[in-house]
């Protein structure tokens, strides 16, 4: 990665700072009390109006902005814990992701810190780490360790991640599914239906790896994942799959039956 522009990210946090406080509204600042706790700090901007702010941030100081300040100025607001002002960085930074690499990934393991609120989860895992992934798929570790935390924003990053290795032509499902290990006992229904999209995309990459998967992990993983994830299986396979299901909710109905 190339030396940054050290002097740029303070006049950046400026410009994005300041367009932020002028499209705050009071009423968002105080519905924050009835979103899930977060640790971070919310100005009480609109989520459809942080495009604009970085498009018009990237407009004004477009000479002084490049991969390096954009990857530094992402790690200021991280530590600065504002929600508004991260999802602009990351929007920011994604327009450099063709220059993603390797070096990125120690500033993944340190951005992951504010995944814990969903919103920032959502964003870091789909727009940074999921192509930063697709090109480094060596880095599954940092993946698999979001995947056994306790914090579902950072399962959901992980979730997030693993899909850049299943889109857009990669195919590297065995990876996705040694991670999925992890996840197949959630019980979330945000990462149910995440951890069943990614068996979905999975299977269009390699039916046959996802049909043994489920197949082997229909003793013990959720139901409802093993179902919604075989979605695109083979309808035949599929049908043997949620047989098999059914036989095991059934059987112990039949076993405190026998007993009485």
């Amino acid at each position: 990665m190339a030396k940054m522009n050290s002097s740029a990210v303070p006049s950046l946090l400026k410009e994005i700072r300041a367009a932020l406080d002028a499209k705050s509204e009071e009423k968002l600042r105080s519905s924050e009390a009835s979103r899930p706790k977060s640790h971070l700090k919310a100005l009480g901007v609109r989520t459809s109006t942080l495009r604009t702010v970085a498009r018009d941030v990237v407009a004004r100081v477009r000479s002084g902005l490049d991969y390096p300040t954009a990857v530094s100025l992402l790690d200021a607001t991280v530590a600065r814990k504002v929600r508004e002002e991260i999802l602009v960085a990351i929007d920011i930074l994604e327009r450099y992701r063709r220059e993603f690499d390797a070096s990125l990934f120690s500033h993944l393991e340190k951005w992951s810190a504010a995944a814990d609120d969903v919103e920032v989860a959502e964003a870091l895992g789909a727009r940074i780490a999921a192509p930063s992934l697709a090109k480094e798929p060596s880095r599954m570790a940092l993946v698999k360790k979001w995947a056994r935390l306790k914090s579902p924003g950072k399962r959901r990053l992980a979730v997030l991640a693993a899909s850049g290795l299943v889109t857009e032509g990669r195919r590297e499902a065995g990876l996705v599914l040694e991670m999925c290990e992890h996840l197949l006992n959630e019980d979330n229904p945000v990462l149910v239906s995440a951890v069943a999209g990614l068996l979905r995309d999975t299977t269009k990459v390699d039916a046959k790896a996802v049909q043994d998967f489920l197949f082997r992990r229909s003793i013990d993983g959720n139901p409802d994942i093993l179902r919604a994830g075989s979605e695109n299986l083979d309808a035949a396979r599929r049908a043997a799959l949620i047989a098999k299901l059914e036989a095991q909710a059934g059987l112990p109905t039949q076993l405190a039956a026998a007993e009485r």
